[in-house]
């Protein structure tokens, strides 16, 4: 498969410095907006926790977890692409520290939200789409594929350093429109969704409903993926709750459906990809896909949290083209040494 080659922005050793401000420049939209939109979250959380509505973030952790994505991007990209140029470590390490800091905000605030908005979606969304599809969703998509639950519970659960390998390898990526467009789509993305829109949407997902609203309408659910051994989803959602009816949360913590910033991010990838490298797209948008199809039969989403999730960042996409940031797809050639090599 042809993979585009980025040697081309490899610089002489006597031009770095000023080929290193002149990415600066370009990088500086998203992340003066990545550090802008990390300082709003620090003041609604710093807010939160002096009222007692949520826990003090794990910061240190997700600083490892933050270089470690990083690195990880480094190593596929020198292992695919040894010839490109090195990364603009002035703008990609203050941006690995703000992704640190914003992941680690996150949960926090997700754990907050029905503190400050109860849950009120899931009543309505369940009685929903019984009456559109005419059954349980979950139920439906159990009876067609329900022998493929158990790899679907274990790949569900790799999507955070899916989309982290992901970011970073956009991140570390030479400056361009491109780049800029798929680095403030996904800030906003995070912001825009997975808080503000998700304590307006305030909903806990099939996996919690009985838990929260009370009757035994889910009681199925857990008990097939008992039975069919998806203990993933079901442990994690146990230490989910346990966080949330104790009060003392731990890592794992924050509930929060609609809409889904998993499927959200999924269709980011898949945008990322179209972007960059238009070959993986159709694979990326087949992943995007089957998360949203396993968020439901794992109970963790309603059909409607996927689709608010997509249209949300589809939203978001368009707002940053019309904005002025172009999409502009990153040029490629056929370097001799990368021919038929895949990516």
């Amino acid at each position: 498969m042809f993979i585009p080659d980025f040697s081309q922005w490899q610089s002489p050793a006597r031009t770095r410095p000023r080929a290193a401000a002149v990415r600066i420049g370009e990088d500086r939209p998203w992340l003066t907006l990545m550090a802008a939109v990390t300082a709003v979250e620090l003041a609604w959380w710093a807010a939160v926790w002096l009222m007692g509505q949520a826990p003090a973030p794990y910061l240190f952790t997700y600083v490892g977890l933050s270089f470690g994505g990083l690195g990880s991007a480094l190593v596929v990209r020198a292992l695919l692409f040894p010839r490109a140029a090195a990364p603009n470590w002035w703008s990609v390490i203050p941006a690995t520290l703000l992704v640190a800091i914003g992941a680690s905000l996150f949960l926090p605030l997700k754990y907050a939200l029905p503190q400050i908005v109860p849950f009120w979606l899931d009543p309505l969304l369940a009685s929903g789409e019984r009456a559109v599809f005419g059954g349980e969703p979950w139920l439906l998509i159990d009876r067609l594929a329900g022998w493929a639950i158990v790899p679907v519970d274990r790949l569900y659960g790799l999507w955070l350093p899916t989309q982290s390998l992901i970011l970073f390898t956009v991140m570390i990526q030479p400056a361009s429109a491109a780049k800029s467009r798929l680095l403030i789509a996904y800030v906003l993305t995070w912001s825009l969704l997975g808080v503000v829109a998700a304590l307006l949407l305030s909903s806990a997902g099939p996996i919690f409903h009985d838990r929260i609203f009370g009757g035994s309408e889910f009681a199925p659910l857990r008990e097939m993926l008992d039975r069919r051994d998806a203990w993933v989803v079901l442990a994690e959602s146990d230490r989910m709750w346990a966080s949330l009816a104790t009060g003392r949360p731990t890592i794992v913590a924050g509930i929060s459906a609609a809409p889904s910033i998993h499927v959200a991010i999924s269709v980011w990838i898949w945008l990322a990809a179209r972007t960059m490298a238009p070959r993986l797209a159709p694979y990326a948008l087949l992943y995007a896909l089957f998360m949203w199809v396993g968020s439901v039969q794992l109970g963790w989403h309603y059909v409607t949290d996927g689709l608010l999730g997509a249209l949300g960042v589809l939203a978001i996409w368009a707002l940053c083209g019309r904005s002025g940031v172009a999409s502009s797809p990153i040029r490629a050639t056929r370097g001799p040494a990368l021919r038929g090599s895949s990516r």
